[in-house]
């Protein structure tokens, strides 16, 4: 019997793969477990639409990473924070609060996207964001002292 694959089985190969299997094996462990369905036009159909759906949302969301890394390349994020008589930050400056910055400015990142160790006293420090698809931007945080 004729079946594709919904997810990669050891033995047999990887997801999408139309394998020819025993009527048996099929039945019996590949149907209840959902690892396979039987090997139609209509199937065999279904499964290309699936893949060119999934290739049209890849191209698309790298365009939009691709076009957000663009767009913040380069950005200054001016932050005002507390300072102690000694000149150090009563709360160091976190990828939380860079995070809370940019997004009053309209961009919308994660704090996971951002490489930085925390900032401890005013100054002027380049931060490197690492966007999905390999995409990246550097901007600049200036920490200013505010009484």
């Amino acid at each position: 019997m004729k079946v594709i694959l919904m997810s990669d089985v050891k033995a047999l190969g990887r997801r999408g793969a139309v394998v020819n299997v025993s009527d048996g094996y099929a039945l019996n462990f590949l149907f209840p477990q959902n690892l396979a369905v039987q090997a139609t036009e209509q199937a065999i159909q279904r499964m290309k639409e699936q893949d060119a759906k999934v290739v049209r949302v890849a191209k698309k969301s790298e365009e939009e990473a691709r076009k957000a890394a663009a767009k913040l390349d380069g950005f200054e994020l001016v932050l005002t924070e507390k300072v102690s008589d000694g000149g150090t930050l009563f709360a160091a400056v976190t990828g939380k609060s860079v995070v809370s910055g940019l997004k009053k400015a309209g961009f919308t990142i994660t704090a996971d996207m951002i490489d930085m160790k925390p900032i401890k006293e005013p100054s002027e420090t380049e931060v490197l964001i690492n966007f999905p698809h390999g995409f990246e931007a550097r901007i600049k945080i200036i920490v200013e002292a505010r009484d």
